[in-house]
């Protein structure tokens, strides 16, 4: 696995690939292989990187509400790089396009990739500060923590009448033309921009245009000339016009010094050597689109890459460089990108039947569907096909190849006699097993028991109690387990935390709440996120009285006696186990404390209420409640699960089933 490292830009910064690929250089010249990777590429798709998403897509799925789409696509195409390109530091080249919402979206990419930051500002004073700050403030805990520094790119570029940097076809003292001057900013110690670990100066050639990208921006075509002929500024005066001008004009000139000239309003004809573009635009829309050209780099741009590569490596700190070449030792942080994405993919690989007893609920069905499509598991939908599948067309979706359906009418009788096998010693007869098989929650944990299905999903429409009380009958727990408890997957902005017990045990004892701790950090562990137990409730450390404090705090000594290779502290109040600044002054020291990643609450009544706090105020996807304990994989939903809670389960339990 690659280490990440991403640069985001702040403010009015814009143009930012020579820093990506500069830095991207150095560490190559350090002995560390680094490559360029781009989340989002704003430039046509004929020269867009293979792995990034075109902006055009990345505009569609999220006008239709599909961001967490967009991440896990960004993230398996992370992933494919990393496969492909063997690069030992990924540089990740944050998007610059303000329609994204782009402080935000930056921020989740960050999380998903699990990356190290780099801000990247146009200037090194009170704005540039302040504009870094805010946008920071949408990067949480985890990634605030993870600033490595800022890098000051252009600061000496000219701008335009709006006061923002002007970088593509600019014109510039360098090629002739003079810039427009910047403004004065006034820097005091205070408010300097701090930890600046790399200043590289604007360079026109970083941004010099060929006549085929400056002909594709006009919708028009290279009529003569080499398409390969680059510009850095525009003039419309033939006779000022330098070597490296795009010369915009309505007439053919009879000569000009012009590399490049743009015929407008349908004129045609040759200038002497120059690359010539035509075209029936005006000239006032052609100098319009020109001014609108975004200052990306197209990714069969080699020359172009090579030198900006070349010109910003050495402005990158040594101190820096020597880190990033280094091991990257910190646990990966699991955000909720990447943890659907390691669902999915282990749930595809496990291929596995999941029984769902609601098999014509709405939500149910629609999850069916969106299970099947993507190949997480074969969804085994219990109930009349017709009535399903009229079901489905209500919700808009299809059931095709990939979901199976069982009509519990035709095949109940089949388990009456293994039922009343397995439960004679309670008592159970035939009638009384015909009587409980009427529950497609009990025919689907007898078609379990005879391994014909993999695991089940149910609790759209049943209780808790509906849900486990077959399973717990006739499958029961596994070997070792002293109680099933229940936990919920709760997918936070950065990091995807562990909540136990919100759905079972009513109010366990101490004992039980090691178990329960035990498990949960087990469970975590399996899903790759970094287990530290926070025995939570409403004091921290000795700073509070009552019942629930001698609790926790004697729950948390039993879980060190019994596992002490689990990070366990408490009792801790909530914020001091998610807070590091409310963790240094509530629990200094703390090997949990600020960083908790696994919750365990006193009782149910607690853990119920703040995972349902959490998840409608917040708005976060909660997969569960898994059960710990089982035999076999049989998971409960919350009679208020969405679509994509089920889907998640379904997921979920796939996965629990390869560990049975």
């Amino acid at each position: 696995m690659s280490r990440s490292v991403m640069l985001i830009p702040v403010a009015k910064a814009q143009g930012i690939f020579p820093a990506t690929l500069g830095l991207a250089q150095a560490l190559t010249d350090k002995g560390a292989k680094a490559e360029v990777f781009r989340p989002i590429y704003g430039c046509c798709e004929k020269t867009c990187s293979k792995y990034s998403v075109p902006l055009s897509e990345a505009v569609k799925l999220l006008g239709q509400g599909k961001r967490s789409e967009l991440l896990e696509t960004i993230l398996a195409n992370f992933k494919r790089f990393e496969s492909e390109t063997g690069a030992k530091v990924a540089v990740v080249e944050g998007t610059e396009f303000n329609l994204l919402d782009r402080d935000a979206l930056n921020a989740e990419i960050c999380h998903a990739l699990d990356a190290d930051l780099l801000t990247v500002t146009p200037g090194d004073c009170a704005r540039a500060t302040a504009f870094t700050n805010i946008s920071l403030s949408s990067y949480g805990n985890a990634g605030k923590d993870r600033v490595l520094g800022a890098v000051v790119l252009n600061d000496d570029a000219p701008l335009d009448s709006a006061g923002n940097p002007r970088l593509v076809l600019s014109g510039c003292a360098h090629c002739g033309s003079s810039c427009a001057p910047r403004p004065a900013c006034s820097t005091s110690k205070a408010d300097a921009l701090q930890n600046v670990v790399a200043r590289i100066a604007f360079d026109p050639d970083n941004y010099a245009l060929r006549a085929s990208e400056i002909a594709a921006a006009l919708n028009a075509k290279v009529t003569s000339g080499d398409p390969a002929r680059r510009g850095h500024r525009v003039d419309f005066d033939a006779a000022t016009a330098k070597q490296k001008s795009v010369l915009v004009t309505s007439s053919v000139p009879a000569s000009t010094e012009a590399g490049i000239v743009v015929l407008c309003d349908g004129a045609e004809g040759t200038v002497g050597d120059a690359t010539v573009i035509c075209t029936k635009d005006s000239v006032w829309n052609v100098a319009k689109a020109l001014a609108d050209v975004p200052a990306v780099l197209g990714a069969d741009d080699t020359e172009r890459a090579g030198h900006a590569a070349d010109t910003a490596k050495g402005a990158f700190d040594a101190a820096l460089i020597e880190k990033l070449a280094g091991p990257c030792e910190r646990f990966p942080l699991m955000s909720p990108a990447a943890f659907r994405l390691k669902l999915t993919e282990l749930a595809r690989a496990a291929h596995k039947r999941i029984a769902l007893p609601e098999g014509d609920e709405p939500r149910t069905v629609a999850a069916a569907a969106i299970v099947a499509a993507q190949n997480i598991a074969v969804p085994v939908l219990f109930g009349k096909k017709d009535k399903i599948l009229a079901v489905a067309k209500e919700q808009g979706v299809t059931l095709g190849e990939g979901v199976e359906f069982v009509d519990p009418e035709e095949i109940r009788m089949n388990y009456v006699d293994r039922l009343v096998e397995l439960r004679q010693k309670k008592g159970m007869t035939r009638e009384g097993a015909i009587e409980m098989l009427q529950d497609n929650v009990a025919l689907a944990t007898m078609m379990i028991e005879r391994n014909e299905v993999d695991g089940l999903v149910s609790g759209a429409v049943h209780t808790t109690a509906n849900t486990i009380r077959p399973p717990l009958q006739i499958i029961k727990t596994a070997p070792g387990a002293k109680l099933v408890s229940a936990i919920f997957f709760m997918l936070m902005p950065e990091q995807v935390y562990v909540y136990g017990d919100c759905a079972l045990c009513i109010k366990p004892t101490a004992d039980e709440l090691s178990e329960i701790a035990i498990q949960s950090a087990d469970t975590a562990k399996a899903f790759g996120i970094d287990p530290k137990v926070a025995m939570v409730t409403y004091s921290t450390m000795n700073s509070g009285k009552g019942e629930d404090v001698d609790l926790m705090k004697e729950a948390t000594r039993l879980v060190r006696e019994k596992r002490p290779d689990i990070a366990v502290d408490g009792p801790l109040q909530y914020d001091a186990a998610v807070m590091p600044n409310v963790a240094a002054q509530k629990a200094p020291g703390s090997p949990v404390a600020g960083k908790a990643t696994v919750f365990i609450f006193p009782t149910l009544s607690t853990g119920n209420t703040v995972y349902k706090a959490v998840q409608r105020s917040a708005g976060l996807v909660s997969i569960g409640p898994m059960l710990q304990g089982m035999r076999r994989p049989v998971n409960d939903l919350s009679r208020g699960a969405l679509v994509d809670d089920i889907v998640y389960t379904v997921a979920v339990t796939a996965i629990q089933a390869t560990q049975c």
